[in-house]
């Protein structure tokens, strides 16, 4: 069963299944197939390796279209669906992360870790 309201839409399951019976597409969104009819005798690879428990035994048949995240300080796409960086949030703050880094592309968490870093050495001089 695949629980819809839980897919972040990472592909995760993807790379873990040994049949292929999952197909991401990268384009304007992220597409997900899901094609149940090419699972064959498994471990359930793709339940296991998903971070949000949202594959439950063998996945139903289902297409899925996730939107990328926009950087927040510069507008570029990420390489995250909307849904990944909210997760990716989420779990940077119950670990005590910075939660905003899920939303920013790597060349800005760079220049906000760099200004953060000039602000400290001149406090400390």
């Amino acid at each position: 069963m695949l629980r819809e309201d839980r897919c972040i839409g990472c592909g995760v399951c993807s790379k873990a299944c040994p049949h292929g019976a999952i197909i991401v597409r990268e384009n304007q969104v992220r597409i997900l197939e899901f094609h149940p009819e090419l699972c064959r005798d498994c471990g359930f690879e793709c339940n296991a390796s998903c971070p949000t428990g949202a594959i439950e035994e063998k996945p139903s048949s289902r297409v899925l279209k996730f939107e990328y995240a926009i950087c927040a300080m510069c507008g570029q796409r990420l390489p995250l669906t909307r849904e990944e960086a909210e997760h990716l949030a989420q779990v940077l703050m119950k670990s005590g992360g910075r939660p905003e880094f899920a939303y920013l592309c790597d060349e800005c968490k760079i220049k906000l870790q760099s200004r953060a870093s000039k602000a400290y050495y001149g406090y400390m001089v």
